[in-house]
């Protein structure tokens, strides 16, 4: 059967390299995830703060009184559990014999050097009846007090690190054991007795602390703004605000170049944790108004340079080092900085995400004064691993997930959350990698949320265009077309890759049809795992005859969109791709869109378009075609492709503008500004067709049909989110709205040769 399939506007084709819980080709920077669905755990009546695995032990801390196991009801099943619990990491069953009664939250857990006993730190004063300050040493079977161990930390632990003969506590106290020592002590694990290691903290509380292989640095993460006496500075060898690198044999401070970039500290931020290996600290942080720049976490080496940061806007509060990836907890609300999902609206948050550990990119800026600006720096992959948890309540500050560790096998995560992936599941959640795991999380669009569409411009023949599909823990799904429900017989069957927050349209075109006839289609979507959903079908009449003229030469070379824009006053102007129509929007003197019923039609400068859906056109190649006529004087943004949709755009790219003195511009950002311009006016009130293609190496301008411009070189576009926009934008250089008329407007995956933009010429009316 002769036909084609398309993958529109993306590079993220077929047999791309992707990351998810079974990615086609596992390496350090496709690694395989643990999948997304929730195995069993016990469940608390409050919130986790802090895990950790020993062997097939989880021990949790946190502020709770209860726990039940999962499926059960809060109130059901239920035994007393005084702010601490342990499960079998293997089968989510609550160990019965560890039952500590800690009188105040748990918000610290080490192990010590046999593995035998625990470490806790917290708020209490007392476990069981006998007075414990902030820090006590428990065993790891019953929970019960050992004796001996006893700092008496003045205030709230909230870090422990043992290392050879001393253990590390940081948090908020002034004296240990009536000494003092300001947010940082090392002690005796036998006694608790402090050592004479004592940097000078001053400004806030230590929340993590992380020690080099070596044994000869000691890293501080926390709210402090000053480490002894270097505070904020990108000037100094040293930084001591909010994290800091210090002697573990003399508490000196030493070089640490990644505190003069990442800089969270005070009342308003803070380095939340670090967690740590042979590569090098993984430091997670949060910023509400000042004080802070970093919502996200970075990777450091242990020389104290950076590695890789994510900027993914919103506090993240956890993260860990599980081989090859990165677990963060949190409530990031837009990681578009490194490609991934964008700020949405109402606001979505997303507990848990995945890094890999190798740095593969280099971070965007979305334009957004409210957040510090770390463009160009490198920055890791955010992986296809996004199991779902709600908000709790316990705490009052709106959080799901507070806690995130893991081994080679499972990954953890703790907090307040009532429910994970939309079933009642409290507190904490459990992951496994595939082999493991149920691996029952699937594709989630289907029914009438997944229908695909249809048209015949040509005889004989049938465009069928789909969304991908989204699948919480893998990427590439197999997508299988079917004509007339016949699903013994498909028409065809594709791999492509997407993710719930870029959903590519897939098209094929099918020529085993018969002109005059009615036929149907719907689609079937397959994770790796054979988890399918069928999407509802679509029905079409063949055309009998092929569609001829402007419309069926611009068909002919299969543009991902074409805007005809001869609807008139509508809100809405068809794609005769069936992909994403335009949505027409009336312009308020403020810049902003106002959408009316009947807004003005595109072109009168006080209109424009915008696609319907987001997406991020990372092509090699591009041809964006146009028909616009302006009188003398006329001129603004014909298209280009922005960053918003409902204001002017803060970023824009691949920008066609009729500058002020008729002349026409193109230019791409990636790297740096590029354009062309010609150097005739065509604002002379006829309709003109304008033609830019650019390729890796070439840019090409076409006026009516014949290049007047152009540049070779080195193109790369920009991969950043966005819109295509028609009639109006923050153009670059040049006027923001067109004033005069546009009509006509395609886009395409590829660089139309000069053969066919001529012919498209040729086939138009351009009188009409």
């Amino acid at each position: 059967m002769a036909a084609v399939a398309l993958v529109a506007g993306s590079l993220l084709s077929a047999g791309a390299a992707h990351a998810d819980s079974a990615p086609t080709t596992p390496s350090s920077t496709t690694p395989a995830t643990v999948t997304a669905d929730s195995l069993t755990a016990p469940q608390i009546n409050g919130v986790v703060w802090t895990q950790l695995i020993v062997g097939n032990t989880v021990y949790v801390g946190g502020s709770f009184t209860k726990a039940r196991p999962s499926g059960s009801p809060a109130g059901v099943n239920e035994v007393a559990r005084s702010n601490m619990l342990a499960y079998d990491v293997r089968t989510g069953v609550l160990l019965p014999a560890f039952a500590p009664k800690v009188n105040g939250q748990v918000l610290a857990i080490a192990a010590t050097a046999d593995k035998k006993h625990l470490y806790i730190g917290g708020d209490f004063t007392k476990i069981g009846t006998a007075k414990r300050s902030r820090v006590a040493e428990i065993g790891g079977t019953t929970g019960n007090l050992v004796g001996g161990f006893d700092p008496a930390a003045s205030g709230t632990v909230r870090s422990i690190v043992l290392r050879g003969s001393y253990l590390y506590l940081g948090g908020s106290f002034a004296k240990i054991k009536g000494k003092v020592r300001t947010q940082i002590a090392a002690v005796s694990p036998k006694s608790g007795s402090p050592s004479s290691w004592a940097p000078k903290l001053a400004g806030g509380q230590v929340t993590s602390i992380a020690i080099s292989p070596d044994g000869k640095k000691v890293v501080l993460g926390g709210k402090f703004t000053s480490t002894n006496g270097y505070g904020r500075s990108i000037k100094s060898s040293y930084s001591g605000y909010g994290m800091s690198a210090v002697s573990r044999s003399t508490g000196k401070s030493m070089p640490w170049p990644v505190s003069k970039l990442v800089q969270d500290g005070g009342l308003n931020a803070a380095i939340t944790s670090l967690s740590s290996s042979s590569a090098g600290v993984v430091g997670s942080g949060y910023v509400y108004g000042v004080g802070g720049n970093l919502e996200g976490a970075f990777r450091a080496d242990w020389n104290g340079n950076l590695v890789w940061l994510e900027d993914c806007h919103g506090d993240t509060y956890s993260s860990v080092i599980v081989g090859s990836i990165v677990y963060t907890a949190g409530h990031a609300h837009y990681c578009g900085n490194l490609g991934g999902f964008r700020e949405s609206t109402p606001t979505m948050h997303y507990p848990a995400l995945a890094f890999t550990m190798a740095a593969t990119q280099k971070l965007t800026n979305n334009g957004s004064k409210n957040y510090a600006d770390f463009s160009g720096k490198p920055a890791p992959t955010l992986l296809d691993w996004f199991p779902t948890m709600s908000i709790g309540t316990y705490t009052g500050q709106s959080q799901a997930a507070w806690s995130v560790t893991g081994n080679s096998k499972y990954v953890v995560y703790g907090g307040e959350f009532p429910t994970v992936n939309g079933v009642a599941q409290e507190g904490l959640a459990r992951f496994a990698v595939s082999s493991l795991a149920s691996n029952s999380a699937g594709p989630q669009a289907s029914g009438a949320t997944f229908v695909p569409s249809a048209v015949s411009s040509r005889a004989g023949q049938v465009t069928v265009s789909w969304p991908s599909n989204s699948d919480p823990d893998n990427s590439t799904l197999t997508y299988t077309l079917y004509r007339d429900s016949d699903y013994d017989h498909p028409v065809t069957s594709m791999t492509s890759n997407s993710t719930f927050y870029y959903r590519p349209s897939l098209q094929f075109v099918d020529t085993g049809v018969t002109a005059g006839q009615t036929y149907s289609y719907r689609v079937r979507a397959t994770d790796p795992f054979g988890n399918s959903v069928l999407g509802d079908a679509i029905s079409v009449t063949v055309a009998s005859a092929t569609t001829t003229g402007y419309e069926g030469a611009v068909l002919q070379d299969a543009p991902v969109d074409f805007w005809r824009l001869g609807e008139g006053a509508t809100a809405q102007a068809t794609d005769s791709t069936s992909r994403s129509p335009l949505v027409v929007s009336a312009v308020s003197s403020s810049g902003r869109s106002v959408e009316t019923a009947t807004p003005p039609i595109i072109g009168t400068g006080s209109s424009y378009g915008h696609s319907r859906d987001e997406s991020t056109p990372a092509m090699k190649s591009l041809t964006i075609e146009a028909w616009f006529k302006a009188a003398k004087g006329g001129s603004g943004t014909i298209v280009d492709f922005g960053n918003n949709a409902t204001f002017l755009s803060s970023v824009v790219d691949r920008s066609l503008v009729l500058q002020s003195n008729g002349t026409l511009t193109f230019g791409v950002r990636n790297p740096g500004r590029v354009a062309v311009a010609t150097s005739k006016s065509y604002a002379d009130g006829k309709w003109h067709q304008a033609v830019v293609t650019v390729s890796t190496t070439s840019m090409r301008l076409y006026v009516d049909g014949t290049q007047v411009t152009g540049k070779s070189g080195t193109f790369a576009m920009s991969k950043a989110w966005g819109y295509w926009r028609v009639g109006g934008d923050s153009a670059w250089p040049g006027p923001r709205f067109f004033v005069g008329s546009i009509r006509d407007v395609s886009v395409y995956s590829s660089t139309l040769s000069a053969d066919r933009v001529a012919a498209h010429y040729a086939a138009a009316d351009v009188n009409s």
